[in-house]
C-alpha cells in the first residue's frame, strides 16, 4: 500500500508544506527539514586520484593477449554506390587476420568516411597497409555538403536573412499590428563536433559463443542489446553478451550506439579468433560519429511597452545530415504565457554525417536565437533586457535566480550605458558589455523498465559496495552513489567502494538528457537503507535494543548510549555480506517543480581593431534538486559554460563543398576553448527541495549548457551595439558588423 506524507518542499523563503504519496516499501523521502551530513558537502570524486595519475583504465587502454588492431576503410565519396570491392590481396598480406565488409556491393555511400570494410592485423602498421591494398569503386552522384542549398530551404537575401513570406495569422498579426514594438530577424548556428576526449570505439573478445566488449559509451545496456541483435543478424551463435565501460572519456551524447565501429570490431574479433581494439582516430571522430547539427530560425515578435511579450513568430531548419532527421531546436517558451504563439520547424537533409544528441540537444540553437531575440526587442524599446525577462519569467525558482545573479554580477553598473563605445574609464579601443540568459531542462529521470536497480553490500571487514551497471561518462557517478551510500548508513564516504559499467550487475539508464542521476539516486538510497534495516536488526539483538530506535549517524549505529561503532556492528554479519537491490520508484505526482531552472551572466571584451571576443566573466547560478556533491555539480556548470563558450566563439565545421571532406578535422584547425581562453567564472548551487523521489536529485547535464552562448552573444550587444546572430562570433563577423554600424 502507497502512504500519504507531508513534506516541507520548496526553498529558502519558498518553502511549502505539500502532502506527497510515498511508495509502499521505499526509503523515507528527503525535504527541507532533513539534516543531511555527507550530501551536499565538498566530497571529492571518489576516482579523481585514478584519473590524475593515470591509473584509471579507459577502453583506450585495454591490452589483452594475442589482439589485434583494426582500422576501417571510408569512403571518398559524398554520395553515390558501392559497385565494388576487392580485397583478396589485402587479406594475404603479412599480419592481415580478418577483413569484413561493411556495405555490399550496390549500398549507398552517404557522406565521405561512411564506412565501407575493417581490417584487423597484428599491428596497426600492417592494418594500413591492408587499407591501401583494398580496391573500391564507385558510382558517383551530385552531392549537396549545405543544408540551406537544399531545395526546400528558404529564400534567403544576401544578408542571410529569410525573406519567404509569414503566413496569415491572426492573433499574432493584430498583436504585432499593435504592438510598442516589433521586431523579425534570422539566427544561425554552425555545426558543433562532440570533442570528446577519447574517441569511440571499443576491444571485442569472444569465449565460444560469450562476447565481452569493452566499449566507450554512454549506454552500456543499450550497446549490449544491439550487438547482441547484430551478431545474430550476421549468423553468429551469440550466447551471454557482456559489455564493460568502468572509465569513459566524456560523450556528450554521440556515444549512445555501438556505432559500425562496434559492430566491425567485434565481427573482426570472430572472424580473428582473437581479441580485437577498434579505436577511432581524431579525424574520424570528427567527420565520421554525427554532431549538434547547424540550424537556420526566423522569429518576429511585438511587445508592450512595459515589457511584455505579445507575439511570438517562430519557423526554423534544422541541418541533419544523411539520416534527415535530429535536426529540431527549442526556443525559451517560459516567457510566452501570455503571448501569441506559433512555431514551426523543417529538417533538411545533406550529403554529411549524420545529425547526433548532444548535450541538451537543439536547445542551445533555440535559446541562442531567442534570448538575442528578446535583447534586441527590449533595445528598440529601451527597456533593461533583465527586466523584460523577469515581466515574462513565471517560474519561481528563476524569479529569485535573476535576482541573485543580478546583485551578484553587478548587472547595473556593469551594463555598457552606450553600445558600441567605451566604458567610462576604458581604452577607446576596447568595448566592454554584459549579457544574461535564462536555463530550463526537465532532468527528473525514471524508474526505467523494467525498474532500474543498485547492489549494496556491507561487509564484515566494515567496507560497503554500492554496484551500477550504469557507466560513469565523466560526469561522476561513482561519487554520487558514494556519498549517498554513506549518508543512508552514517559513514565516510572513503568507507564505500563503487563499481559501475559492468552490465553484470543491476541495469541504469544511458546517460543522456539528464537522466542517470536523478533515475539512480534513488535506487542507490534505497538499496543502502534495506542493508541497514538487516544490520539494524544484528545491532539491535545484540544490544537489545528495539530496531525501531537505532540510527546509523558519524560512524556509530546503536541508540542513546548504547553504540558500536560502524565496523565493530559489522563483524556481527558473519562470512556473508548483507546484500540488498534497491529499485527506482515513480516519481511522486505532487511534487513542487517539474525541471530544473538556471541563468547565466556573461561579460566580453571586444577588440574594436581585430574583432577578436574575449569573455572576461561569467556567472551560472543553477538548480538542480537536491545537490549531492557540490564540487561535481559545480564542475558540471563550468565545463557546460566552457563548452557553451566554444560554441559562442570559436567552434565551426568547414567543409569542402567540391569533395564533402571536412576540411578542420583535428585540433589544430577546430578551435576547442583552451587554458588562454579561460575567462573569470563563478558558479551558484542552489538546492531545491522538490518531492519528486526519496533524494529530490535532479540532472545538470543539460541545463547549464543551453544559457551559455545566448548570455555570451548578448554580452557581445550590449558592447557593440550591433546584434551578431551567426554563431560563432568570429572576428570576421565583428569587424564587419562595427564597420555596418559606423555605416548606418
Amino acid at each position: 500500500m502507497n502512504g500519504e506524507v507531508e513534506l516541507k518542499l520548496g526553498f529558502g523563503n519558498h518553502a511549502e508544506k505539500r502532502k506527497v504519496t510515498v511508495p509502499d516499501g521505499d526509503a523515507p523521502a528527503w525535504d527541507l527539514d532533513t539534516r543531511l551530513r555527507v550530501v551536499g558537502s565538498d566530497a571529492d570524486r571518489v576516482d579523481g586520484l585514478a584519473k590524475a595519475t593515470g591509473r584509471a583504465k579507459y577502453t583506450w587502454d585495454v591490452q589483452l593477449p594475442g589482439m589485434q588492431h583494426a582500422l576501417i576503410l571510408r569512403s571518398p565519396v559524398a554520395r553515390g554506390r558501392l559497385v565494388k570491392l576487392q580485397y583478396d590481396t589485402a587479406r594475404a598480406m603479412p599480419g592481415v587476420s580478418a577483413i569484413v565488409r561493411l556495405k555490399d556491393d550496390g549500398a549507398k555511400v552517404r557522406f565521405v568516411g561512411d564506412e565501407v570494410a575493417a581490417v584487423a592485423a597484428a599491428t596497426l602498421a600492417q592494418a594500413r597497409d591492408a587499407l591501401d591494398a583494398i580496391v573500391a569503386e564507385y558510382e558517383v552522384e551530385a552531392h549537396n555538403v549545405e543544408y540551406l542549398d537544399h531545395p526546400d530551404a528558404p529564400v534567403r537575401d544576401d544578408t542571410g536573412h529569410v525573406i519567404d513570406p509569414w503566413q496569415a495569422h491572426e492573433g499574432i498579426d493584430e498583436a504585432m499590428a499593435g504592438a510598442a514594438v516589433t521586431h523579425d530577424a534570422t539566427y544561425r548556428t554552425e555545426v558543433q563536433t562532440h570533442s570528446s576526449l577519447e574517441t569511440h570505439g571499443g576491444v571485442a573478445k569472444w569465449d565460444g559463443n560469450d562476447l565481452t566488449v569493452w566499449c566507450s559509451t554512454q549506454a552500456t545496456f543499450g550497446v549490449r542489446n544491439e550487438l547482441a541483435q547484430a551478431m545474430k543478424a550476421r549468423g553468429y551463435d551469440v550466447g551471454n553478451v557482456t559489455v564493460l565501460a568502468e572509465f569513459v572519456g566524456g560523450g556528450f551524447g554521440s556515444k549512445f550506439s555501438a556505432g559500425r565501429e562496434g559492430y566491425a570490431c567485434c565481427a573482426l574479433a570472430r572472424e580473428a579468433n582473437a581479441p580485437v581494439k577498434l579505436m577511432l582516430d581524431r579525424f574520424e571522430e570528427h567527420t565520421c560519429t554525427g554532431n549538434r547539427p547547424g540550424a537556420l530560425m526566423q522569429l518576429r515578435g511585438a511587445m508592450a511597452a512595459d515589457g511584455a511579450l505579445l507575439a511570438w513568430d517562430w519557423r526554423s531548419f534544422g541541418g541533419t545530415g544523411f539520416n534527415g532527421s535530429g535536426g529540431g531546436v527549442t526556443f525559451p517558451q517560459h516567457y510566452l504565457d501570455n503571448a501569441q504563439r506559433r512555431s514551426s520547424h523543417r529538417d533538411l537533409p545533406a550529403d554529411t554525417d549524420p545529425a547526433r544528441p548532444m548535450r541538451a540537444p537543439g536547445w542551445p540553437q533555440g535559446y541562442f536565437a531567442g534570448e538575442l531575440f528578446l535583447d534586441e526587442l527590449a533595445a528598440k524599446a529601451g527597456l533593461d533586457p533583465l527586466e523584460v525577462r523577469r515581466t515574462n519569467d513565471p517560474q519561481v525558482i528563476r524569479g529569485e535566480q535573476w535576482l541573485m545573479a543580478a546583485e551578484r554580477f553587478r548587472w547595473k553598473a556593469s551594463r555598457n550605458p552606450k553600445p558600441g563605445s567605451p566604458m567610462p574609464g576604458d581604452d577607446a579601443r576596447w568595448l566592454r558589455g554584459v549579457g544574461c540568459a535564462s536555463a530550463r531542462w526537465g532532468g527528473m529521470g525514471s524508474p526505467g523498465r523494467p525498474a532500474h536497480g543498485i547492489t549494496c553490500r556491507i561487509h564484515q571487514d566494515g567496507t560497503v559496495e554500492s554496484r551500477s551497471g550504469s557507466q560513469d561518462v565523466g560526469t561522476g557517478l561513482k561519487t554520487v552513489l558514494a556519498v549517498l551510500t554513506a549518508e543512508e548508513l552514517g559513514i565516510p564516504v572513503d568507507r564505500v567502494r563503487v563499481a559501475v559499467g559492468d552490465t553484470r550487475d543491476p541495469s541504469g539508464p544511458a546517460a543522456g538528457g539528464s537522466t542517470v542521476t536523478p533515475s539512480l539516486s534513488p535506487a542507490v538510497r534505497h538499496a543502502a537503507w534495506l542493508a541497514k534495516q538487516q544490520l539494524a536488526d544484528l545491532v539491535a539483538q545484540r544490544l537489545g535494543i528495539p530496531k525501531e530506535q537505532v540510527t546509523f549517524a558519524d560512524g556509530k549505529v546503536g541508540a542513546g548510549d548504547r553504540q558500536l561503532d560502524f565496523a565493530t556492528a559489522c563483524k556481527l554479519i558473519g562470512p556473508n555480506p548483507i546484500e540488498a537491490r534497491g529499485q527506482r520508484f515513480p516519481n511522486n505526482s505532487t511534487a513542487f517543480n517539474q525541471g530544473v531552472c538556471g541563468c547565466q551572466f556573461a561579460e566580453v571584451l571586444v577588440d574594436s581593431w581585430t574583432g577578436l571576443v574575449r569573455v572576461t566573466r561569467m556567472l551560472a547560478i543553477q538548480d538542480c534538486g537536491l545537490v549531492i556533491a557540490k564540487k561535481l555539480a559545480e564542475s558540471q556548470v563550468l565545463g557546460a559554460m566552457i563548452q557553451g563558450m566554444g560554441y559562442a566563439l570559436h567552434e565551426q565545421r568547414i567543409l569542402d563543398r567540391r569533395s564533402g571532406r571536412m576540411l578542420n578535422g583535428d585540433f589544430l584547425r577546430y578551435k576547442v576553448p583552451g587554458p588562454a581562453d579561460m575567462p573569470e567564472m563563478e558558479v551558484l548551487m542552489m538546492t531545491v527541495a522538490n518531492g519528486h523521489t526519496n533524494t529530490g536529485a535532479a540532472g545538470v547535464g543539460e541545463a547549464p549548457s543551453v544559457a551559455a552562448p545566448a548570455a555570451i552573444a548578448n554580452a557581445v550587444f550590449n558592447a557593440t551595439g550591433v546584434a551578431l546572430r551567426h554563431l560563432p562570433i568570429t572576428p570576421d563577423k565583428v569587424l564587419a558588423g562595427l564597420a555596418q554600424r559606423r555605416g548606418s
